[in-house]
């Protein structure tokens, strides 16, 4: 509802039901969909692209036009033969700019939490190694209860921890977070019953080492597959941090990039990756993972 209700301007449930199912029939992501049509929307408001260009006059609100718009994505008509692709697709296409506000991580559409004032979040959202993705690690619930803004390299580990448990632990265990989250289930119960399950007997501490060997694991075939890594690539979009919060109580607030740097400089080095986000020998040999190191040497240079 957030993606194709609010994002768009849009105050009528009927307009943003109808989205949805559009996107439900056709096998379409309902985020991803909500996010090129505001992408479209605020490219065509910044004069980037004109109604001749889409098809459509665009405006924020307005439900039966993105309707009309949603259906010309699925079917991949005319313009949104290019939205299909996603707004990092649509915006090289476009050019002028676009790319500032395009919102995604390594090609996937972030969710619907604006972290202009959650610098927490957003390395959350940089660092998933699915893209901006709220499911390893909703990092913004936890900003809102201790404090929001904080740059600490606690912080990190803490988002470090919530991301071996979330994307780690449950993805692995094919586990659900609601009973922990929204039941308040204590997270110790879980190795319990993985105990019971399986008769594997592992701590919490035994199932963080598995949850950093997954993460390490996907980051080197991510920097295999990409032939090298850059620390852009674990960057949220341009906007949070040029384009300031224009209303409500955070109007003015938006990201420092020097804070945001140091604390993925932080993030890195407590995954035992380098500087530039690629894993070092030394951390794959103590995960076991070392024979992933000649796969990734044909690529990059790794550091010790």
């Amino acid at each position: 509802i957030a993606m194709l209700g609010p994002d768009l301007g849009i105050d009528n449930m009927n307009w943003a039901l109808t989205l949805n199912l559009i996107a439900d029939e056709s096998g379409v992501d309902t985020i991803s969909l909500g996010s090129v049509l505001a992408f479209a929307t605020e490219a065509m408001k910044r004069g980037l692209v004109s109604e001749g260009d889409v098809g459509l006059k665009l405006d924020w609100g307005d439900g039966q036009t993105f309707v009309e718009l949603a259906r010309k994505i699925v079917n991949k008509e005319g313009f949104g033969s290019i939205l299909a692709e996603g707004v990092a697709y649509a915006s090289q296409k476009i050019g002028k700019g676009s790319e500032k506000f395009a919102m995604h991580v390594k090609g996937l559409e972030i969710s619907a939490y604006d972290c202009h004032a959650y610098i927490g979040m957003a390395l959350a959202y940089g660092t998933s190694p699915i893209g901006a993705h709220h499911k390893d690690a909703w990092f913004i619930s936890y900003e809102v209860r201790e404090g929001r803004g904080v740059v600490s390299e606690e912080r990190v580990k803490k988002l470090i921890w919530m991301q071996n448990v979330r994307g780690g632990f449950f993805e692995s265990a094919a586990a659900c977070r609601l009973p922990w989250v929204e039941v308040g289930y204590d997270l110790e119960w879980y190795p319990k019953f993985l105990k019971a399950a399986t008769g594997l007997d592992y701590s919490w501490d035994d199932l963080h080492i598995v949850a950093n060997r997954i993460y390490t694991l996907m980051r080197a075939f991510w920097v295999r597959e990409k032939g090298g890594w850059s620390r852009s690539l674990d960057t949220p979009p341009a906007k949070w941090f040029e384009e300031p919060q224009t209303k409500g109580p955070l109007a003015g607030s938006k990201l420092d990039r020097d804070d945001y740097e140091r604390m993925l400089s932080w993030y890195y080095e407590n995954r035992g990756w380098d500087q530039n986000g690629i894993p070092r020998k030394s951390t794959l040999r103590k995960l076991g993972l070392d024979w992933v190191i000649p796969g990734l040497e044909s690529a990059v240079s790794l550091s010790e």
